[in-house]
């Protein structure tokens, strides 16, 4: 009697296990969160054990797949998403299943519309990117001023094409890229700058006027407001910084006169300010 009991109990026990070892085990793999416009593979190491090794697979959603019949797809969502995968043993078609988030860090930016200027002038970008975001801008030909702004100034004296570049940092190492793309129209017209601040940041470090180079003769005359001459240049190249014989001019509105010494293009008055 006692043999039989334990003959059924082995007995039970196998088929036990046989049951066990048939039943499908899915890992659709851990939670994670990645940088948008990133990828990552879904699933686990391995996705599904047991049964008897021959497994199909179906994951879903499957726009954001690489391809939603493998073990280990790759995703790239453009938003948080939970995945299901359901495995069938294609054998006994014991099926299991699983699911996984991949979430999503909610950052975006936006460099602008893409537009057109003249050659010579100056137009501010109006970039938007979340306040966490450090930042920093690109140009293919043109000059830029504070150009880790959002809203940095660019000329271009060159006429044609400019590809303008916005990267933006976030925290957990995520990096965005936005691009514009700005026409530049030939043109021979100056463009005055009517301030600047020579601070020595990089940026209106000097009294500026676009498309200068097109005049190479030029002469710049400077006065302050009691008329007296504080800089005569011939040629003048953009780089009067403020001073007067090597000594800091004070804040203040000053008067230029500039004489192209071009019969079609003549002279220019007009007042700028030191910002100081």
């Amino acid at each position: 009697m006692m043999l039989f009991i334990k003959k059924y109990i082995l007995l039970f026990l196998c088929l036990l296990t046989i049951g066990l070892s048939a039943q499908v085990k899915v890992d659709a793999g851990p939670y994670r969160k990645i940088c948008p416009e990133t990828s990552t593979t879904l699933g686990g190491n391995p996705t599904a054990k047991g049964g008897s090794g021959r497994y199909a697979y179906a994951w879903l959603p499957t726009n954001s797949l690489s391809n939603s019949t493998i073990s280990n797809p790759i995703a790239t969502p453009s938003v948080s998403t939970t995945y299901v995968v359901l495995v069938t043993d294609s054998a006994n078609r014991e099926t299991g299943r699983d699911t996984v988030t991949v979430y999503v860090y909610p950052y975006s930016i936006n460099a602008g519309r893409d537009t057109t200027i003249k050659q010579g002038q100056t137009i501010i970008l109006h970039g938007q990117a979340p306040g966490d975001s450090t930042v920093y801008w690109e140009s293919q030909n043109g000059t830029m001023y504070n150009q880790n702004t959002l809203n940095p100034d660019i000329f271009s004296q060159i006429g044609g094409k400019d590809s303008l570049l916005l990267i933006a940092t976030f925290p957990h190492g995520c990096v965005l890229y936005d691009n514009l793309v700005i026409t530049v129209l030939p043109n021979n017209e100056l463009y005055f700058f009517n301030s600047f601040s020579p601070n020595g940041d990089g940026a209106n470090d000097s009294f500026f006027i676009g498309n200068l180079s097109l005049y190479p003769n030029n002469t710049l005359d400077i006065y302050n407001r009691y008329g007296q001459k504080v800089l005569t240049k011939n040629p003048y190249n953009n780089d009067w910084n403020g001073t007067y014989f090597g000594t800091e001019l004070p804040s203040g509105t000053y008067f230029y006169i500039l004489d192209t010494h071009d019969d079609n293009a003549g002279k220019y008055k007009g007042e700028v300010t030191i910002i100081r």
